[in-house]
């Protein structure tokens, strides 16, 4: 089975998942993601299960996450402004918190659990404490990504788990927002009717990627694609050339004294999406932006993590996840319960006005992905009368490249492995507790929502529109 002939195959996959999603009602209304459709059509045929997808197939499959990853972090940052950091932070500070919040105490309840109930019982290795971020936050680009990783470290496990953490709290998160949608506009005299779901509906069929549009733009502007692949290209080979440079380096200066090693363990994709920052900078410094187009690098971005997706839930294993079921059971019950005890216990508290509708969306992106708190956040606020998605968009700013796939998500499984579970516990409880402290200090100071006045929406439209 040829390369082309695996290829073919995988988009036959996604033309029919994407046809079934569009003609089914039930699929439509809980807004299921058609990649999440094909990845499990694909795995239930794949070799493991039913068999009709011939393994052959699959160990091409297997080798798309990986690389995919690299392109998915690379377009974050290409192609709209970069607002300054200070600027970033004034404006979605309760936001930033309290994703941070969401972000770290998973960390601190993996590594707990790690500590005394996997570990001693189920024999599980440090680095199980970094899983639920890795599965919820990351979602499924983060653990393809991390693959490598995992492998070098002796616990290829870890991959197969994450991957099912990742397809679980997508669809949890979908469903329990939902719901807790629903009970929250009943208890205020509000409906989210038919006509509202159809809507939003419409409004994601509108936001994704068309592939027929897309293949008639490689007709009439070919150009234009070439430069945006060619950026993709220079920002990953920017990342690659950080990573072998920090590798160098650290082997140098530590080779007189300690074989511990930091950074060959760390996957390329946090780096690539450092060099799609640099090649954004270089491309304003000398006047030249107009070389991208964000639609073309979202299409782009759009459609290798849809390919992602579907080829990484086909492939992951099963066996991984039935040898270390109670570990998985565990992580994902824990992961869950966590994210929404933290959104009825902080939110209200971090979020003066519209806690709701803030936290809510929030919710959607830590147990889903980005596109999935925007979803939640068109439900519960469809007019965008809270200005929730503006403040969303300059959190992720300042929240994507450390966490939910960032550097600090690349660098826990190592940090795990190499320094163990008690000084991670610290740290990670250091870093829980003083974002605990900058929402709650900053609610009480935003009693009267002055700060929450002074948004410039115009930057925050720019933002949001990027994480469409």
């Amino acid at each position: 089975m040829t390369l082309l002939q695996s290829i073919f195959i995988l988009f036959i996959v996604i033309l029919v998942s994407r046809h079934v999603k569009r003609g089914s009602n039930f699929l439509k209304r809980y807004f299921i993601p058609s990649s999440l459709l094909g990845g499990l059509f694909a795995l239930i045929l794949g070799p493991q299960l039913i068999g009709t997808i011939p393994i052959e197939v699959t160990s091409e499959w297997v080798k798309f996450p990986g690389f995919l990853i690299n392109i998915v972090f690379a377009g974050l940052f290409l192609g709209h402004s970069l607002p300054k950091p200070k600027e970033i932070i004034n404006k979605s500070i309760p936001m930033i918190a309290f994703g941070n919040t969401l972000a770290w105490g998973q960390y601190v309840i993996g590594i707990l659990l790690t500590i005394f109930i996997l570990g001693p019982f189920f024999g599980a290795p440090a680095m199980t404490g970094a899983l639920i971020e890795i599965g919820f936050e990351g979602g499924h680009g983060t653990a393809s990504g991390l693959a490598p990783t995992f492998t070098k470290l002796g616990w290829s496990d870890g991959t197969g788990i994450t991957l099912g953490l990742a397809t679980v709290s997508i669809i949890v998160a979908i469903i329990s927002c939902l719901i807790i949608i629903n009970v929250y506009n009943s208890k205020n005299g509000k409906i989210l009717n038919e006509a509202s779901l159809k809507t939003q509906q419409k409004k994601m069929i509108r936001s994704g990627y068309n592939i027929t549009r897309f293949a008639n733009k490689l007709d009439t502007n070919p150009k234009e694609i070439a430069i945006t692949c060619a950026l993709f290209a220079a920002s990953i080979f920017i990342g690659w050339f950080m990573q072998q440079g920090f590798i160098s380096i650290e082997d140098t200066m530590l080779k007189s004294f300690t074989d511990l090693r930091f950074f060959k363990y760390i996957p390329l994709f946090p780096l690539a999406m450092m060099g799609g920052i640099i090649v954004q900078l270089i491309l304003r410094f000398t006047h030249k932006t107009h070389l991208l187009r964000r639609n073309t690098i979202q299409t782009l971005c759009a459609m290798a993590l849809d390919i992602l997706i579907v080829t990484a839930i086909a492939t992951m294993s099963l066996n991984s996840i039935k040898d270390n079921l109670a570990i998985f059971i565990i992580l994902a019950v824990s992961g869950v319960v966590w994210i929404l005890s933290a959104f009825f216990l902080f939110a209200p508290r971090f979020f003066k006005k519209d806690w709701f509708e803030k936290g809510i969306t929030n919710v959607g992106q830590s147990m889903g992905m980005t596109a999935t708190g925007l979803l939640i956040n068109r439900l519960v606020d469809p007019y965008n009368k809270t200005k929730a998605r503006e403040a969303f968009a300059y959190k992720q700013l300042a929240f994507e490249p450390f966490m939910g796939g960032g550097l600090i998500t690349a660098s826990m499984v190592v940090l795990l492995s190499e320094f163990g579970l008690v000084p991670m516990l610290i740290i990670s409880s250091g870093c829980f507790t003083f974002w605990i402290v900058v929402g709650l200090i900053f609610g009480k100071k935003d009693k009267n929502n002055t700060r929450l006045k002074e948004h410039s929406l115009s930057l925050g439209k720019i933002a949001s529109k990027m994480l469409k």
